[in-house]
């Protein structure tokens, strides 16, 4: 009886070929179903990220023009100080000067929107440097705020981006913030 006992014990010992197929086949089915979720929440969440950037964007911008207005600033072109950085603004918003370089517009971007990003330049050096990125359109008054793993790929249509304007044109239209989220 214990010889029978030992037999049955060896014949316990591990998995079949055919089992072991099974359960790779059974986890590339896994694989192929779910991994098109999992990049779909690494889009929603770029896409959510943004649309957050875009409404603290807002309220920095309500913020801003508080304080032209309560300094006197918030007609024409002018300079306000936000935590010992020189914005400047034009009709109590942030504007763009062309002179300003890609780091004193991050530092800008910075002062009134509280946001971990650095300026273009340095992203274009070291892609793993922070998550976001700044630009600018002097000519167009245009700031961007993008993701530094889509650097290659940034430009004024592309449609992954957070996008402050603030028109300088005879008759003022005003700040505007558009998020575009369609190639996110």
């Amino acid at each position: 009886m214990e010889k029978r006992l030992a037999n049955h014990v060896q014949q316990e010992q591990g998995f079949t070929l055919i089992e072991l197929v099974v359960v790779i086949i059974i986890l590339a089915v896994l694989a192929v179903v779910a991994a098109p979720k999992f990049i779909n929440l690494s889009n929603d969440a770029k896409k959510n990220s943004l649309i957050t950037i875009g409404g603290a964007m807002q309220s920095g911008l309500d913020l801003v023009y508080s304080r032209a207005v309560i300094e006197g600033k918030n007609i024409g072109a002018d300079v306000i100080d936000i935590n010992g950085t020189d914005v400047p603004i034009f009709n109590g918003y942030p504007s763009v000067r062309g002179s300003d370089s890609f780091v004193d517009i991050n530092a800008q971007v910075k002062a009134w929107l509280d946001i971990d990003t650095v300026d273009r330049d340095t992203a274009n050096a070291n892609r793993d440097i922070a998550v976001l990125f700044t630009d600018k359109a002097s000519s167009a008054q245009q700031i961007f705020i993008f993701f530094t793993e889509d650097y290659d790929d940034k430009s004024v249509t592309f449609k992954c981006t957070v996008l402050y304007q603030n028109q300088q044109v005879p008759t003022p239209l005003g700040p505007s913030v558009t998020v575009e989220t369609d190639e996110c």
